[in-house]
């Protein structure tokens, strides 16, 4: 995920910047039980709303060109939340007329519970907000007579809670009620009633075993490295378990005969333990920081051991790489060390031992290529990753292009002779030589023949079992100056080579203006023993395909390497039509000059992973 990513969320939250002073609440995260899977809390409204509005992405969302799409979206961005499991009235643009302090929401596991295995809370301060308040839940009232829900009140504690259950839609057994209180200065808001008295208890001291207090949540808040500058939004997550909790919200099973989130576990993946961070804003050189760690136990079983990402002194990509790259990101990774370990991974998702098998008949197939991996392949792959993109004019879904970069440790150049022969066993493939590089292409594209079935009957299709599509039509590869290069699109390679031929621009994307600010903050980021990634962003190049895509409706229809990959994982329909729309929004040549460069820097340590990233400042 890149570092511009973390603002989606915070996008939509800012409408307003009138606020009250107010006395002091019990924190949220004092209140959220430790069962909390994933919890998002902004400990200041007036911190985050000042600094916000001084940030470019904070100027871009109260931009004046992009208020009829907040508007004309806006349903259909609560349907979004509502599809999530935000069974709450509550909508973001709420929190600045209701909010004079924190706001948080968390999701937390209930697995005693069969009927709803999760729950959805939100705890916002409102203290001096008491007309703001009162208008807010009459207008759920009024939503909710609107919706036909049964109301009822429940005494608690000497609180009267509210009680709101919509009538079930069709072909969905979710239970769709929702609990409101007024308690201390505070509104409570749940999806069901035992976070409401969760969250009475922990008002009066009274709730044992909170978020803040578990042992996980303080190992990884202390392993954060944080400075002075206060912290406009934090969070925390467990990834295992918040993927069980999201998929008991959305009813789903997985369909296929492999349960990823089974098999992980199984593997040993929840030694993945969580990840917590702290995002800042508005300070010094930077218009937002990132500070956050990812906590997993020292001793890994063997198949998570596939994480070995050693730190180096810098990561810095191929000389060649074209000046108009919109993005770098780096990579240390002890690849050759790291592929026998995926053995357990594969059985247990093809269902039986075939790992090794699979290697061998790799080696032994007499119509294949017969590569020996193990020895023909792993000695020479080092441990220096670059996934490069670039965005190519006019925009279209194929305006992306993909560079996989790994540096070789092969002197004597073995991979060519490997290559060939995959090259001759592939009935796609073709060779193109420029000067002493050569090009390997390969295309999973063949004419279909017109098969006329006499006995079928007219209109009726054929039930076929429909053969699973290879991921890319056409792909190249080539090995430039000591790296393994591959490409998703072929033309791309041709341009590569040219830039190695051509000494007079080498090194142009990194004497970029934008490109030296960003290795200048990571170098002042960095400490100790280094870092294991590295990312470069030039925003206002790497986000003009989206931007511009979602502004004509094709997004879903890109086919940039991300895309195809994310559509084959998820079964994502690329046909469907777009459901957002963003025709309201101006065109990115008008806005570009917001999107300020990004980066990002990652060390590893004995038990984790500590994460800097960052959005420059103007």
């Amino acid at each position: 995920m890149t570092v511009r990513n973390t603002f989606i969320l915070v996008l939509s939250l800012v409408m307003s910047t009138r606020l009250l002073a107010v006395e002091d609440l019990p924190r949220a995260v004092d209140m959220f039980p430790a069962e909390t899977q994933a919890f998002v809390w902004m400990p200041s409204s007036k911190s985050f709303l000042d600094n916000w509005a001084e940030t470019e992405l904070g100027k871009l969302a109260a931009d004046e060109r992009l208020k009829e799409f907040w508007v004309s979206q806006q349903e259909e961005i609560s349907n979004r939340f509502s599809n999530a499991g935000w069974q709450l009235s509550v909508k973001f643009d709420d929190l600045p007329e209701i909010c004079s302090g924190q706001a948080a929401m968390g999701w937390i596991a209930r697995p005693s519970v069969a009927a709803k295995p999760y729950s959805l809370g939100l705890v916002v301060d409102v203290a001096g907000r008491d007309s703001q308040v009162t208008a807010f839940l009459d207008r759920i009232q009024s939503e909710m007579d609107s919706k036909k829900a049964t109301t009822e009140s429940i005494a608690f504690d000497g609180l009267s809670v509210k009680h709101y259950v919509l009538p079930k839609l069709a072909n969905d057994t979710k239970i769709r009620d929702s609990y409101y209180v007024l308690s201390k200065g505070q509104l409570l808001a749940a999806d069901d009633l035992e976070t409401i008295k969760d969250f009475v208890k922990a008002q009066a001291g009274l709730q044992a075993g909170a978020l803040s207090q578990s042992k996980i949540y303080m190992n990884v808040q202390s392993k954060i490295e944080r400075d002075d500058h206060p912290s406009e939004i934090e969070y925390f997550i467990q990834p295992i378990g918040f993927g069980k909790l999201l998929r008991s919200v959305s009813g789903k099973q997985a369909k296929s005969q492999v349960d990823i989130l089974k098999l992980l576990e199984g593997q040993g993946f929840d030694r993945i333990l969580c990840a917590a961070g702290s995002v800042q804003l508005n300070k010094p050189d930077l218009d937002m920081h990132h500070q956050g760690f990812i906590l997993r136990e020292e001793e890994l079983p063997v198949s998570v051991q596939i994480l070995d990402f050693p730190n180096q002194e810098q990561l810095v990509p191929p000389s060649w790489i074209s000046v108009n790259s919109a993005g770098v990101l780096g990579f240390s990774w002890n690849f050759s060390d790291a592929f026998p370990k995926f053995k357990g991974i594969v059985d247990v998702y093809i269902g039986d031992e075939q790992f090794d098998e699979i290697l061998d008949g790799i080696k032994r197939d007499p119509n294949g290529p017969q590569i020996d991996i193990k020895q023909e392949l792993l000695p020479y792959i080092g441990t220096e990753f670059y996934a490069i993109s670039e965005v190519v004019e006019p925009i279209t879904p194929e305006s992306k292009r993909s560079l996989i970069c790994i540096k070789l440790k092969d002197p004597d150049n073995k991979l060519t002779g490997v290559l060939n022969r995959y090259s001759k066993s592939e009935p796609g493939a073709s060779t193109e030589d420029i000067g002493e590089y050569r090009i390997w292409k390969f295309s999973n594209e063949e004419e279909e023949e017109e098969i006329i079935e006499f006995n079928q009957v007219p209109g009726q299709a054929k039930e076929e079992e429909e053969e699973e599509k290879p991921l890319l039509n056409e792909w190249a590869v080539s090995i430039v100056d000591g790296y393994f290069v591959f490409a998703s699109n072929p033309e791309t390679l041709t341009k590569v080579i040219a830039n190695a031929q051509n000494k007079d621009i080498q090194g142009e994307f990194e004497r970029l203006e934008a490109v030296q600010a960003v290795r200048a903050m990571q170098k002042k980021l960095v400490h100790g023993n280094g870092f294991s990634f590295s990312e470069v962003d030039l925003a206002d190049r790497s986000f003009e395909m989206q931007y511009e895509l979602f502004r004509q409706g094709i997004l879903p229809q890109s086919r940039s390497l991300l895309a195809l990959v994310l559509e084959r994982i998820l079964k994502t329909d690329k046909s469907k039509a777009q459901e957002l729309q963003g025709n309201k929004l101006p065109p990115f040549d008008q806005v570009k000059q917001f999107f300020t460069p990004t980066g990002m820097v990652i060390r590893t340590e004995k038990d984790g992973w500590g994460i800097d990233g960052f959005i420059l400042g103007k």
